[in-house]
């Protein structure tokens, strides 16, 4: 199952979802269609995994000062269940989320679900109809864009098909990686291209994290690195994997031209100094 099979979910899928939660057993969740679009009505979201086949699982999310939060987890096919999770999970790293918390039914079945997923309990409740509740908390992998290391040579040969000996012979000016925690997913370079101008590589990243705004914190981070090394503009070939940041690039200040986008740095004018 890819990351475009998961979505919100909308008042149009309330007789597929509630048919799941119907025969979970969930006391709590809502078994009827009209349930389920009342709770979408008045603020509540969930996240689906869907294919033409129809839906194949739902989880209700929220984020509540910086903790991240789930129940109501439901699947029809082994392992729909736990890709949910890591959406959610995902979810809330791209909002810088570190924490990250469930509740489900109290059994030990659940527990050693979660336990698999990574989540321990952390406490037992009662929910609002009484029933016993557990929950349990995972802290996620921090989400960085920071320099290369020289341990990072293997994977940037892995994402790039470049030669990792280059890279394993030290930290080059320039060159970040995006980490997921410990884990390399993606690389960019600045480097010369003439005088005063930086060439910024398109981002290579692994594909769970295409898509999810990773690539603008990179570039970002590379023309950051351009402009405090003395370049006066920077430049980045028009790839069409960029096509669906143009947006976001633009809000950045970089102009697209032909088959490139470029963007100029700006110096402050003194104080008082006319600007022509």
């Amino acid at each position: 199952m890819s990351d475009s099979d998961f979505r919100q979910a909308t008042s149009d899928d309330a007789f597929a979802v509630a048919e799941l939660y119907a025969a979970s057993g969930i006391s709590w969740a809502p078994a009827s269609a009209g349930e389920f679009e009342v709770m979408l009505q008045t603020g509540h979201a969930f996240l689906i995994a869907a294919e033409e086949a129809g839906v194949l699982g739902a989880v209700r999310h929220q984020e509540n000062e910086g903790i991240g939060s789930f129940d109501l987890l439901v699947s029809s096919r082994p392992w729909a269940g736990a890709q949910l999770v890591r959406a959610v999970e995902r979810l809330c790293q791209d909002r810088g989320i570190r924490l990250v918390r469930c509740r489900c039914p109290d059994s030990a079945i659940f527990e050693d679900y979660f336990a698999r997923l990574g989540y321990l309990p952390i406490g037992r409740d009662f929910g609002d109809a009484g029933e016993p509740q557990l929950l349990l908390e995972r802290r996620l992998p921090l989400l960085t864009v920071r320099e290369q290391r020289r341990s990072d040579a293997d994977a940037i040969g892995a994402l790039t098909g470049d030669d990792p000996w280059v890279f394993g012979q030290g930290s080059r000016p320039g060159a970040f990686v995006a980490a997921d925690g410990e884990k390399v997913v993606g690389f960019i370079q600045c480097s010369e291209a003439v005088r005063g101008i930086a060439r910024v590589g398109v981002p290579a990243l692994a594909e769970p994290y295409r898509g999810r705004g990773l690539e603008l914190w990179m570039i970002s981070r590379a023309a950051e690195y351009a402009e405090t090394n003395g370049y006066h503009s920077a430049e980045m070939g028009a790839a069409t994997e960029l096509d669906a940041l143009g947006k976001g690039l633009e809000e950045r200040f970089w102009v697209r031209e032909r088959d490139a986008w470029r963007r100029v740095f700006f110096t402050p004018s003194e104080e008082g100094e006319e600007e022509w």
